[in-house]
């Protein structure tokens, strides 16, 4: 995942999870592949870079460390690409992680990971 159209591609195409501190999607790539986005509505660099780190560091110890976990979400959300080992994720910090904790972001990684995705908004 490197470009603006994989980028575009796990938005619409993948699986959105809505918390409160985050919202993450997830897509079946190719790879195990990861980004961690902060807007200027959650602060300044230093408030952004702190929501990024927390982020990254949540990701990589429910996921990157534990391989079980990737393929449990493919089977779950894509039963038809449950093969290979890759998934794209995207986490967006929210203003509301400001002030949380590592252990409050991993809670609410288990909690999104653990509980059906968020529905398709209507195209009508």
């Amino acid at each position: 995942m490197s470009g603006k159209r994989d980028f575009s591609r796990v938005y619409e195409e993948g699986v959105k999870y809505v918390g409160r501190l985050f919202v993450l999607y997830l897509y079946p790539g190719d790879d195990l592949a990861r980004a961690v986005v902060a807007s200027r509505k959650v602060g300044g660099a230093v408030t952004r870079n702190r929501a990024k780190r927390l982020l990254r560091e949540a990701i990589r110890s429910r996921i990157e460390y534990e391989p079980r976990t990737v393929a449990e979400i493919k089977r779950r959300e894509w039963p038809a690409a449950a093969t290979g080992e890759g998934l794209w994720f995207v986490a967006v910090a929210r203003r509301r992680i400001i002030g949380a904790k590592l252990q409050n972001v991993v809670a609410e990684l288990d909690q999104l990971l653990c509980r059906p995705p968020a529905p398709a908004p209507d195209e009508s």
